[in-house]
């Protein structure tokens, strides 16, 4: 497990990554990086993929998930 940091920073609340972390990750200053939590309340951070595919399968995702809805508010 990789214990991580919640520093104060000029612009709020920041996590400072170890650097086995930012290795894990692949992280450098200034890249984005996304949170996703479980169903089962399980967080976890990764390096977004903005590619062309990653958008069209995160779509996919999203509509699949929330398709009952859609379908009721489509009535």
């Amino acid at each position: 497990m990789i214990v991580l940091k919640i520093d104060q920073t000029e612009k709020g609340p920041a996590i400072l990554l170890t650097p086995e972390a930012q290795s894990l990750l692949g992280a450098v200053v200034g890249q984005e990086v996304g949170f996703q939590v479980s169903e089962d309340g399980q967080l976890s951070i990764g390096a977004l993929d903005l590619s062309f595919e990653a958008r069209r399968e995160r779509g996919r995702a999203f509509l699949k998930r929330y398709d009952k809805t859609f379908q009721a508010l489509a009535k």
